[in-house]
């Protein structure tokens, strides 16, 4: 189901990718305005925010001039994106009438143009005040995209809501009442689009928090013969900014680890290949908010068996999870990961571990079936829990096929579900994160980049979402 960030995470990907928003906004308005007609008035109201919502309202009241229906708008708050500024001037420019209460007539239907999914939390002044008026009225209530304050008890409560593109998760006849989805003229090709608008999912640290309440994150990783792999995921999942990363790896190779990344915790599991200990058994019980698993363990029989048993406790806790590389064997006849774990494989593995090519629908198929979200690194990678799909297209770099990018990203995604962010958004943000880093490394290093460096450029990434 589509949900309100989904929508903010769509309408930033849109403009990134060069889409015509104002087009986008004429045929929002114009689906208003179409109901609206279908309603027969004599007089509308058409209230109006100062963001783009506002905007769809005043697209919706000047189609309805040229209607020959009258028409008013009431700008509860004056426009202040460039849009909405440019919709009011064109309305202004039709002779279109404008209030500044909802005292000065009556009307056959008000238009809800207030506040769309651009907002958080209830509504304040001078919306507040206006949400009540309209409530309190006993005209007809049409919403824009969703009824204004949804989905907080301060909301409008419209007779209809013209909602744009898909119906978002929340509405019900009895909060949005009649709802129609307006096609407003999404490619495809930016609805399945993993871009820079998914860092809108990106968590911010709890206000007066306390270590450990923004995210206990737990690493399975490593053997004797690769102390690579849970190093590059430990850096990872570090950057992601949880408080604390717990990396369970075999003890042979803890110097190593040690010695190259001091803001993990570092602890025993196994001496030359992974084990499910008691130590291990009590913080994912007691603990974790997120466990990954994979990296480095390698192919043998011990490793596998033991992931095999991780695993499966894990997904009787009901955690978060990450399972990459090796582990992916490990978990092949489990049917069911509650939703919550995120599998990566690439390509080759998808094949090797599933039975089959990595195209779209068997990708979509295989994770509703396992009930998981599955992201399939590649050229393009390709994220989906069996009913959304996106994918990442353009930003990443075809020099990311060196080793070690892979456990990035599985560190990445868990560090990010340790910080409470669900497993299918945690996925699209970490395809885009670290496909940019790469974009990144490569710009300022070529191919002569390494995967630590890729890793040091993540924060590059988060920083520019400010810009």
């Amino acid at each position: 189901m589509h949900t309100i960030l989904d929508s903010r995470i769509l309408d930033a990907n849109a403009e990134a990718a060069g889409v015509n928003m104002e087009e986008l906004m004429n045929n929002a308005g114009n689906a208003v305005a179409k109901l609206v007609m279908s309603l027969e008035p004599k007089r509308v109201l058409v209230a109006c925010g100062s963001g783009n919502n506002g905007g769809d309202g005043y697209v919706a009241a000047t189609t309805l001039k040229r209607e020959g229906i009258s028409v008013t708008c009431y700008p509860v708050s004056p426009p202040a994106t460039y849009l909405s500024k440019k919709k009011y001037a064109a309305y202004l420019k039709n002779k279109g009438r404008v209030v500044h209460s909802m005292k000065e007539g009556s009307y056959d239907v008000i238009i809800d143009a207030l506040l769309g999914v651009g907002i958080s939390g209830p509504p304040r002044e001078p919306y507040l005040s206006a949400i009540n008026m309209i409530n309190s009225s006993e005209s007809k209530i049409v919403s824009v995209d969703v009824p204004s304050g949804f989905p907080t008890s301060l909301q409008v409560r419209p007779h209809y809501t013209v909602t744009m593109q898909f119906k978002k998760e929340g509405m019900t006849r009895s909060n949005c009442g009649r709802v129609t989805v307006a096609d407003v003229g999404f490619p495809r090709e930016v609805i399945e689009m993993i871009g820079p608008g998914d860092m809108l999912s990106f968590p911010s640290s709890l206000k007066g928090s306390h270590k450990g309440e923004n995210g206990i994150c737990v690493l399975v990783g490593g053997s004797e013969k690769y102390f690579g792999a849970p190093l590059y995921m430990a850096e990872a999942a570090l950057r992601m900014g949880p408080d604390l990363v717990n990396l369970f790896a075999p003890s042979s190779i803890h110097e190593y680890i040690a010695s190259n990344c001091q803001g993990i915790i570092l602890r025993k599991s196994g001496i030359k290949e992974i084990e499910f200990n008691y130590e291990l058994m009590k913080m994912l019980k007691e603990k974790a908010d997120s466990l990954a698993i994979g990296p480095g363990i390698s192919k043998g029989e011990i490793a596998l068996d033991e992931a095999a048993k991780i695993i499966d406790f894990t997904i009787s806790l009901n955690k978060s999870m990450v399972i990459d590389a090796d582990a992916l064997q490990a978990s092949r006849n489990i049917d069911d990961f509650n939703g919550k774990s995120v599998l990566t494989p690439h390509r080759g593995e998808f094949k090797s571990v599933f039975g089959l090519d990595p195209d779209e629908e068997n990708v979509k198929r295989v994770a509703k079936r396992v009930n998981a979200v599955i992201l399939v690194k590649g050229e393009t990678d390709i994220v989906t829990d069996g009913e959304t799909i996106k994918k990442n297209t353009s930003y990443h770099h075809k020099s990311m096929t060196r080793g070690g990018t892979g456990d990035v990203v599985t560190g990445a995604i868990a560090g990010l579900m340790s910080r409470k962010v669900d497993a299918l958004h945690a996925a699209f943000l970490a395809s885009y994160i670290v496909g940019q880093a790469g974009l990144y490394s490569f710009e300022r290093m070529g191919d002569g980049y390494l995967t630590s460096e890729l890793v040091d450029q993540i924060p590059n990434v988060l920083t520019s979402r400010r810009k």
